[in-house]
C-alpha cells in the first residue's frame, strides 16, 4: 500500500517550518505556502549538510538565542493560553531529527534548521482530521523502534476506508512505519477494527500506538467508553491477538495493563493486565473504579488514579505490572499526577504542588517536595531524563538530581518538555511557540 501525500493541514505546516527557520533565532517566523499541494510530501529537503552538534548525556543548559522553531503540529492542543504545556507532545526526538505526529501525518523535522526532511500519511482519510482539532487533539508520540535490524519510527493513524463495490465502507487502524535513516516510507499495515468498538457518533474515536515491546506492538483504538488493544508482530507485519472490551494504557517489560469495562457505559471499571505474548488475562484489581486514569512509570511500573467504585475515595498509586499489587502509595495529594520514568532507575511524579521521586525497581521514596524545614519549594516538572529533573519555579528555569533531589549548579536557561543529548523542546519564554533549543552543557 502506497502513501499519498500528507493533506492540507500537514502541507502548511510544513512550509510554515521552513520559513521560520529563515527568521531571527529564538523569536516567532512568520509565512504561508501558497502553492497547491503537489502529489508527494511537500517541502522536503533530502541531502542538506547538517551542522556538528555536540552531544550531552543529560544536557545542563541550553543557548536560548539558538532556537530552532517547530511545526505547530508538535503542540497543537497541548498548550494553554497561559503557555503551560498540560499534555506529553505527540513529538520523538531521535539524535538530530524530531519526529512530529498528528492523526492525518507524520513529520521528520531537523532541529538544527526546523526544515522538514520527510513525512508520510495514510492511505486513507483520516477518521479526525487534524484541521478539525483544537484541544482534544489525540495524537501520541511516534515510537522509535528497531525492526529487522533497521531503525524506523512507527506511528498509528485511525482512518476511514471507502467502501467499494459490495463492501461497505469501515473504521481501520494503519500502523506506518518510516525508514529513519532515510525518512521514506518502509511499509504499512491496516487492521480492521473490531466490530463494536467504535461508536460511530462518539466524536473522541481514537487509534494510537501505545508503545513497542521487542517485535511487538500494541495498538489503542477507543472511543468515550470502550476500547480494543491489538498486538502486532513487526517482523511478520500481521495480527498477533486482539482483546474487546479492554482499553490498554500502558504497556511495560511485564504485558499490557488497560481498563476493562464492567457495565455498557463504561462507568464502572475495573483495572486488568494481559499478557504480550497472546493476551491472556495476568490479574485482575481486586475492586471497581470509576474515572480511572493509568500510565506508564517505568519498565516494570504503571501509574493508576481512580475513585473507588464504592466509597467515591480517590486514589493515586503506582502498581507492579506483573503482579498489580501496589507498590507506592502517592496519598490522595498527588490524585491525577504526571508520573515520568527517567529511563535509568527513577520515577518522578508529580502534581500542582508536591513532586515525588521513587525508586523504579524498589518502589523506595528517594524525596519530596516541598521541604519546609530546608526551606525548598516543589517545581514545575517539565521533563525527567537520564538522571535529572526539569523544571521552573518561581526563580526561573531549574534542574535537580533525579535520586537525590538537590539543585543542579548552574542555569538551564531553559525548562524542556522533550529532551535527548542534542537538544531540548521548550515553549519560548515570548509565548511564540515551541522551539528546538541546542544543548551547550
Amino acid at each position: 500500500m502506497q502513501h499519498r501525500a500528507i493533506p492540507a493541514m500537514l502541507a502548511t505546516t510544513a512550509a510554515l517550518a521552513l520559513l521560520t527557520a529563515c527568521g531571527s533565532s529564538g523569536g516567532a517566523g512568520a509565512g504561508g505556502d501558497a502553492r497547491p499541494p503537489g502529489p508527494s510530501v511537500p517541502q522536503v529537503t533530502a541531502g542538506s549538510a547538517t551542522p556538528a552538534r555536540q552531544s550531552y548525556d543529560p544536557p545542563t543548559a541550553f543557548d536560548q538565542a539558538m532556537g530552532v522553531p517547530m511545526p505547530p503540529a508538535a503542540s497543537l492542543g497541548r498548550v494553554t493560553l497561559g503557555g503551560s504545556v498540560v499534555k506529553p507532545l505527540p513529538v520523538a526526538l531521535d539524535g538530530l531529527t524530531a519526529y512530529v505526529a498528528a492523526t492525518d501525518g507524520l513529520q521528520a523535522v531537523d532541529v538544527t534548521s526546523g526544515k522538514v526532511v520527510g513525512g508520510l500519511a495514510p492511505a486513507n482519510p483520516a477518521l479526525r482530521p487534524s484541521s478539525t482539532l483544537s484541544n482534544d487533539n489525540p495524537a501520541t508520540a511516534p515510537v522509535i523502534a528497531t525492526v529487522g535490524g533497521r531503525s524506523e519510527v512507527l506511528v498509528a493513524f485511525l482512518e476511514k476506508v471507502p467502501g467499494q463495490g459490495t463492501t461497505a465502507g469501515h473504521d481501520a487502524i494503519e500502523l506506518a512505519a518510516m525508514d529513519a535513516g532515510t525518512h521514506q516510507s518502509a511499509w504499512t499495515l491496516s487492521l480492521d477494527v473490531p466490530d463494536g468498538v467504535l461508536d460511530p457518533y462518539d466524536t473522541r474515536s481514537t487509534g494510537t500506538l501505545l508503545g513497542v515491546r521487542g517485535s511487538t506492538a500494541v495498538l489503542q483504538v477507543a472511543d468515550s467508553s470502550h476500547g480494543a488493544a491489538l498486538a502486532v508482530d513487526l517482523t511478520a507485519r500481521k495480527l498477533l491477538w486482539q482483546q474487546t472490551s479492554f482499553t490498554p494504557k500502558a504497556l511495560t517489560d511485564s504485558g499490557v495493563v488497560g481498563i476493562v469495562p464492567k457495565d455498557p457505559a463504561g462507568v464502572q471499571q475495573n483495572v486488568s493486565a494481559l499478557a504480550l505474548a497472546d493476551g491472556h488475562p495476568l490479574w485482575n484489581s481486586p475492586k471497581d473504579s470509576y474515572q480511572t486514569a493509568i500510565a506508564p512509570a517505568g519498565p516494570t511500573t504503571v501509574a493508576v488514579w481512580d475513585r473507588d467504585y464504592g466509597s467515591g475515595k480517590s486514589e493515586a498509586r503506582l502498581l507492579d505490572a506483573a503482579t498489580g499489587h501496589p507498590t507506592v502509595d502517592l496519598g490522595t495529594d498527588l490524585t491525577g499526577t504526571d508520573c515520568r520514568y527517567d529511563d535509568r532507575s527513577v520515577t518522578v511524579c508529580s502534581t500542582g504542588g508536591t513532586v515525588v521521586a521513587v525508586d523504579a525497581t524498589t518502589g523506595q521514596q528517594l524525596w519530596k517536595l516541598p521541604d519546609d524545614a530546608a526551606h525548598r519549594v516543589a517545581p514545575k516538572v517539565s521533563a525527567v531524563w537520564h538522571g535529572l529533573v526539569y523544571g521552573t519555579t518561581e526563580n526561573g528555569p531549574v534542574i535537580l538530581d533525579a535520586r537525590s533531589g538537590a539543585d543542579h549548579p548552574g542555569t538551564p536557561a531553559a525548562a524542556p518538555v522533550l529532551v535527548n543529548g542534542y537538544s531540548g523542546l521548550a515553549l519560548s519564554d515570548k509565548q511564540d511557540g515551541l522551539f528546538a533549543y541546542p544543548a551547550v552543557g
